[in-house]
């Protein structure tokens, strides 16, 4: 089966269309296969080009993006294509060739902007501009397969088209529709456990592509604790049919608005998921994967003195086996143990088919000057419980301010399925954050305090 996951939400970034002769006033809103992409600076039209700020490329997909301030360039990664783009330079290096823009990046208002358009395009968006809403809707190209994508002809006349189904990467399913479309109500099944949702009167646009509208289709979904998958199907003279494929019983939601109904697949209730702790013998060793972000050919972050973010990564990293290594029951493993370049996917797949017991991804951020301090990202419900006992082990370690626990949608943490983390031990582009990160015994108390949070968390302390 294909992966959800990995068709509905590859990419979260600058997108950008060249706007209509007659709309360049216009500030568009940007979505990204179908739901909204909040930033704090908005858009920009740039002698008709849109221009978009780089946070909307690290948060909304988990892409790899590092800011050298030296250079004022910017660098992407999506596990495929390899971007650099420099603030004032007509030119971007895509995989190692340079390639014209059709703008230069920008700064404004203190924030990278980066052309929409030239960014969505290498990164393998499909960008449209929707005139009525003056807003841009894009989403991940996928080659159509012989048979799809093409309509049903035999499906009397509906009422309702469904034109997408997206998934957050979290609980929220999003079903994009023209037309008018009656759900009926949420049926629960058990035997095994699923949740069927039927919309009758209701067939696949045109234009829908993961479906095929004349039989079925299915894709696992990866990471939620409760549901396993989604099957869709339409045929002739039958309602359009989802089924939420369980493997715990669990609650949802349904709501509806504005051309899109959304299913909102709940986290099972405290106790539903084994907490972790001793089993029953109190002899259980734990897989714990250690994943130093970035890596060979990709730098990450440069800090204010010139010192590459992958170093400080790697060292951190060692550091942190090291004191694994003398634990009896945690077996630590690690992504690399030297300065090799692993893909994002890979990184994932190693702890999933490890069936790793916990992941955690280290880095080191970088942003404004004046930005300092240290943040712990999660993604799943299931990994909120460990990133909060972690977090407070980091703000000990380093001194740093605390930037609080938040949630986001980074590759690494999304793509495994135990409890994940990443951490972001400071500001490299922070000219006192880079002295404290720069210091050996600084580092030594990162690993010695990320193994007592780990311990306190597996209840082995």
């Amino acid at each position: 089966m294909k992966k959800l996951v990995s068709m509905l939400l590859m990419l979260s970034v600058m997108l950008i269309l060249t706007a209509n002769p007659g709309q360049a006033a216009a500030v568009p809103k940007l979505f990204l296969n179908g739901n909204a992409l909040a930033s704090d600076v908005e858009p920009r039209l740039v002698n008709n080009y849109t221009m978009v700020p780089i946070a909307v490329v690290a948060g909304g997909l988990g892409y790899q993006v590092s800011w050298d301030q030296a250079t004022k360039s910017a660098s992407i990664h999506n596990g495929q294509t390899q971007m650099t783009l420099t603030v004032g330079k007509s030119t971007a290096l895509v995989n190692g060739q340079q390639v014209k823009l059709e703008a230069p990046p920008m700064i404004d208002k203190g924030r990278t902007m980066l052309p929409l358009r030239f960014v969505g395009s290498q990164l393998g968006l499909d960008v449209q501009w929707d005139n009525v809403s003056k807003s841009v809707h894009m989403k991940e190209q996928n080659p159509s397969q012989p048979g799809e994508g093409g309509g049903n002809p035999s499906l009397p006349p509906a009422s309702g088209q469904i034109q997408g189904i997206t998934y957050d990467g979290i609980s929220r399913f999003s079903i994009d529709y023209d037309g008018v479309i009656s759900p009926n109500a949420m049926l629960v099944l058990t035997g095994p456990d699923r949740l069927v949702l039927d919309l009758p009167n209701t067939s696949f646009g045109s234009l829908f592509e993961p479906g095929t509208p004349s039989g079925e289709a299915s894709y696992e979904v990866d990471g939620h604790p409760a549901l396993s998958g989604i099957r869709y199907s339409a045929h002739a003279d039958k309602p359009v049919r989802i089924v939420f494929d369980l493997s715990l019983p669990t609650t949802y939601e349904v709501t509806q608005s504005n051309g899109q109904l959304n299913i909102d697949v709940k986290y099972p209730e405290p106790g539903a998921v084994p907490s972790p702790g001793p089993d029953s013998g109190g002899n259980k060793i734990y897989k714990v994967v250690i994943d130093a972000g970035h890596g060979g050919k990709d730098p990450g972050a440069i800090s204010i003195t010139k010192r590459q973010e992958k170093e400080f990564n790697l060292a951190v990293a060692l550091k942190i086996k090291a004191l694994l290594d003398k634990e009896p029951r945690i077996q630590p493993y690690m992504t690399r143990s030297n300065d090799t370049f692993v893909e994002l996917a890979d990184r994932a797949n190693f702890a999933n088919n490890l069936g790793a017991d916990l992941f955690l991804s280290i880095h080191a951020n970088s942003f404004r000057p004046d930005v300092t301090g240290v943040e712990t990202y999660y993604n799943r419900e299931s990994s909120r419980a460990f990133a909060d006992v972690m977090h407070k082990h980091l703000v000990k370690a380093t001194g740093l301010p605390d930037r609080k626990v938040r949630q986001a949608n980074f590759a690494v943490i999304r793509r495994t399925t135990m409890p994940a983390i990443l951490i972001e031990a400071g500001y490299l582009s922070n000219r006192h954050d880079d002295s404290v990160l720069a210091k050996e015994e600084v580092r030594d108390r990162i690993a010695k305090e990320m193994v007592d949070g780990m311990k306190s968390y597996l209840k082995l302390s």
